[in-house]
């Protein structure tokens, strides 16, 4: 009998020891989502300080992000008086200028160039919710010296908040 209690006991332990071992954890937290990424010069920018304006009556849409290269501004669209709204679409590096993208460092200033190609996707853009998503690439020259060069690559813009102006 005192063999039976033991064991029982035993095995009721080792049961409470294991399920208190338990874990709520599922594994390993995923990143926080934030408003900004890419992969800049080949370092990985995450933030969520990001400015947006749709203007010129819908017609371009300006993004602004304070990054550690310094602030990031990108732009889709025109300033002329009849341009199109912005819309879902690839807005390519070109020499139309409907897209642009550029780097104001402490150093240089850098600037995308139809030599150099590049792309601005707005891949949704709501105008109840007034946010934007999309994604970017593309290779920023120094405006003093065409040899220096910064790559963006993996950009993306997730639930940017925009402002009418």
């Amino acid at each position: 009998m005192k063999k039976t209690f033991l064991k029982i006991s035993l095995l009721f332990f080792a049961l409470v020891f294991v399920t208190s071992c338990g874990s709520d954890d599922d594994g390993p937290a995923e990143a926080a989502p934030v408003k900004f990424r890419a992969l800049i010069a080949g370092q990985n920018v995450r933030t969520d300080v990001v400015t947006a304006t749709l203007s010129n009556n819908g017609g371009r849409l300006s993004i602004n992000v304070v990054t550690d290269f310094g602030p990031l501004t990108m732009t889709v669209g025109s300033s002329e008086a009849d341009a199109p709204a912005v819309a879902v679409q690839d807005y390519i590096i070109d020499e139309t200028g409907t897209a642009q993208i550029s780097i104001n460092s402490l150093d240089a200033n850098f600037s995308s160039s139809p030599e150099l190609g590049g792309s601005i996707t707005i891949s949704e853009i709501n105008m109840e919710e007034m946010t934007v998503f999309g994604s970017f690439g593309a290779i920023l020259a120094n405006t003093l010296d065409d040899d220096d060069t910064i790559a963006i690559t993996n950009g993306a813009l997730f639930n940017v908040n925009f402002m009418v102006q």
